[in-house]
């Protein structure tokens, strides 16, 4: 049985504590959504750095060359994104078969410097 004073919808008081309640939390959320996008773009960019380096002893061994990633040719191997710098101290050698011999190099992006070692004898990069 219906009572005759219920009624349906809110009221005015009721709507105006959820639109307050929604601009506090949306005052406190947005303004951290650049650095969470700036986050994503960066572990974004190392995880396709690294898996550039990981194909190259796929790359040896489907093409039964020995591959020298050195300073001279690192960009034609390995996709580097904008704005990074890499450094490779000593030629690292990626044999037909697809083993490693290991080696070091070091990359900076946005002005933060990252050493990393690749473990023979499959070229797994550690950071130091």
């Amino acid at each position: 049985m219906k009572f005759m004073n219920q009624r349906n919808g809110f009221t005015l008081v009721e709507v105006l504590v959820v639109l307050i309640l929604l601009g506090l939390t949306s005052a406190l959320v947005l303004p951290k959504f650049p650095a969470i996008y700036e986050r994503f773009k960066s572990r974004s960019e190392q995880d396709a750095f690294f898996q550039s380096l990981g194909t190259l002893p796929l790359k040896a061994y489907t093409t039964q060359k020995n591959i020298v990633l050195d300073q001279a040719n690192a960009l034609q191997l390995i996709e580097l994104p904008s704005g990074w710098t890499l450094r490779i101290p000593k030629p690292i050698i990626y044999k037909a078969n697809g083993v490693c011999l290991g080696g070091e190099l070091t990359y900076t992006a946005k002005g933060i410097h990252t050493r990393i070692k690749l473990a023979p004898p499959y070229c797994e990069a550690v950071r130091l």
